[in-house]
């Protein structure tokens, strides 16, 4: 719920500090409207910018221990620092505040890292101990909220998001050409790199310390699918009953965690109408506000599902237009300021819906993270029938025919046009199963990026590698896993935590909208995880335990709903809206000035979707978002404003 940055600063004057602390701070600003503070602590200065939820009038940060040993930012929430709290009070400790940053300070000064072990929340945070002169850097296990970092001269420096991290003067702005290749086929930066060579990011699930000049990562989770060791396998009843029992939990963790009033972000699909039903029941006789987007295109359009599950559940309803007009402006107004390139459209209409709820509340539950729980995909339905065929076709003639089928189609921009689903399954089929869905779905295969980048960039991909994160976690399974089982972890991987998750924190936090998902709160994740795929993929039938569970809170057309996916027509703004921005960004000059991308080639997949030969849109989105990024202020260039710091009294204690 807010933003932060920090670096080491073993010397120089208090203005020096506050001044370079304030440059970083200001582009973050949208992060946390409700106040500033900073402070410098044994040689490390940190700074911070507040969305106050949990105990406004106490919970500035930095936050110092009662022994003024330990400095903490924190972004993010922890739901169970009541629980805590308690623990620490019972053991004599007398707090000063009912926020959860000095909850988690006082925690890690006693315990150091194992407090992670204890915490459930959404979180990044950056704690020194000036016992041991460590600076340390710690994300959630799902990577809910980001952290980027760079080694400068005498240190470290980090922040919240990659714009503030390149405020820092020490910090170096060349992009990374190896992670442009990887984004080119993932359509985002996996941790640990990020788009500038030599800023990385914090993985999920991991702890990066830094003291005296040595820097160390420790991974202190990891997802892991099938049967906890030692236990047993659950029936239907028995596992539907422990599942909605922790999604309950879930959700009510997340609402009564603080007084702020919460939204809840209605597609009219299963998974958000679920999280509305329980958010609703959870606030009797008050109607939960719902917020969903009305596109003007229907074959995007869920509004009227939204709506019927609004009237269902009695909620307080708004529909956000999203038409090409809206969608445009987003681009224009706001990709140049990202904080990273993030080639999932889906995030301009998740943008405008923010910004929409914005207006009425300051945080939403959403409903992410439960296809890739419980196998809701098409592409995992798709997954298990392509092993069923391959056991009696060969992949090459199976790819022979859904190309042809695909060429008999028409070219047309809907939401998931079949030609387009035939084309992209083709170039997985030959592939192992943790790479098919981002074969299918990638902007470049990895032997077309070398058509594509220019000599520079080109020269940098030998032995380039863009799924050796998946690799890295499949290798630390305990067992064999089936194929749907690689599959389904290689989405939670990289799609999960580096599309999804980096889609929701920009899209809300760029209005100061927090984004709250009950489906991956941790023990609903890891109990899900066990669950054997029956219960998750029944036939061709995703998320069925889910879907057994809600049929008592939904409309029986909604449970039943095939998933449609929140999409933007992005073929169409790219040959419409965006026609003139298409043209202007990835023109020769441009290109050439950055040296990364072949112009040429460039140019003839822009002529050959502007004319409707064949549709390159996710291609062009990429190439354009990248650029957008690269050409913009977000990369900080040109010079950065600052904001004012405060200096809390509290805080003046810092040794």
């Amino acid at each position: 719920m807010c933003g932060f940055v920090g670096f080491s600063d073993p010397g120089g004057p208090d203005d020096d500090a506050r001044a370079v602390a304030g440059r970083m701070l200001a582009a973050l600003v949208h992060r946390g409207p409700d106040g500033t503070g900073w402070c410098r602590h044994a040689g490390t200065t940190l700074a911070h910018c507040a969305l106050t939820f949990v105990d406004p009038s106490g919970g500035g940060q930095p936050f110092l221990s009662a022994s003024g040993a330990v400095a903490l930012v924190l972004n993010g929430e922890l739901y169970n620092h009541a629980e805590l709290r308690r623990e620490l009070c019972a053991s004599g400790f007398v707090p000063r505040t009912g926020g959860d940053t000095e909850v988690l300070t006082e925690l890690y000064e006693r315990h150091g890292t194992a407090v992670l072990e204890r915490v459930r929340g959404m979180y990044a945070f950056a704690a020194h101990d000036a016992r041991t002169g460590t600076t340390v850097l710690a994300r959630d296990p799902l990577g809910k909220k980001p952290l980027y970092y760079a080694r400068v001269p005498g240190g470290i420096a980090f922040a919240s998001e990659l714009t503030a991290l390149l405020r820092h003067p020490a910090v170096s702005r060349s992009p990374d050409p190896r992670a442009l290749a990887d984004y080119l086929v993932l359509r985002a930066f996996p941790a640990p790199r990020s788009a500038v060579a030599g800023v990385r990011k914090v993985r999920p699930g991991s702890v990066v310390r830094y003291t005296e000049g040595s820097l160390t990562e420790t991974e202190y989770w990891r997802p892991r699918l099938g049967p906890a060791p030692g236990g047993r396998v659950p029936g239907t009843r028995e596992a539907a009953e422990r599942f909605e029992e922790l999604l309950r939990a879930a959700v009510a963790r997340r609402v009564t965690s603080t007084g702020r009033r919460l939204g809840v972000l209605l597609s009219g699909g299963l998974d958000s109408s679920v999280i509305a039903a329980l958010a609703q029941e959870m606030s009797p006789g008050r109607p939960v506000p719902t917020f969903s987007a009305g596109f003007e295109d229907a074959d995007f359009d869920e509004s009227p599902h939204a709506r019927a599950v609004a009237r269902h559940l009695g909620t307080e309803h708004h529909v956000v237009r999203v038409g090409g007009a809206e969608l445009a402006g987003v681009v224009e107004e706001e990709y140049a300021l990202a904080d990273e390139p993030l080639a999932d459209p889906s995030l301009l209409p998740t943008r405008l819906v923010c910004r929409a709820a914005r207006e009425r509340v300051r945080g939403v539950l959403t409903g992410d993270g439960a296809d890739e729980l419980l196998l809701g995909y098409r592409y995992f339905q798709a997954e298990r029938t392509i092993d069923t065929l391959l056991r009696h076709v060969s992949a090459p003639r199976l790819a022979a025919a859904a190309n042809l089928a695909a060429r008999t189609l028409p070219v047309r921009s809907g939401n998931l046009p079949a030609a387009q689903a035939l084309r992209g399954l083709a170039k997985g089929l030959g592939a192992a199963p943790e790479h098919r869905f981002y074969l299918a779905n990638a902007p470049f295969t990895p032997a077309a990026l070398g058509s594509v980048l220019g000599p520079a960039a080109r020269d940098r991909l030998a032995d380039h590698r863009p799924f050796a994160e998946i690799a890295r976690l499949l290798g630390a399974q305990p067992e064999r896993l089936s194929g749907l089982q690689r599959a389904q972890l290689a989405v939670i991987a990289h799609f999960l935590r580096d599309v999804i998750l980096t889609k929701t924190d920009r899209g809300g936090m760029r209005s100061a909208l927090e984004l709250r998902s009950p489906f991956l709160d941790l023990d609903l994740v890891e109990y899900g995880n066990s669950l054997p795929e029956g219960l998750k993929l029944r036939g061709l039938t995703g998320k069925y335990l889910l879907r057994r569970i809600a049929a008592p809170w939904l409309p029986r057309r909604t449970v039943r709903r095939t998933k449609l996916g929140f999409r933007a027509p992005l073929a169409r703004l790219l040959r419409e809206e965006l026609r003139p921005l298409l043209l202007d960004t990835l023109a020769a000059p441009a290109l050439e000035r950055g040296g990364l991308f072949d112009p040429v080639a460039v140019r003839t997949l822009t002529d050959d979707h502007l004319s409707g030969r064949r549709d390159t849109s996710r291609a062009l989105w990429a190439l354009l978002t990248y650029q957008l990024w690269y050409e913009g202020p977000g990369r900080g260039d040109r010079p950065a404003r600052t904001v004012p710091l405060a200096l809390p009294e509290e805080i003046r204690r810092a040794p």
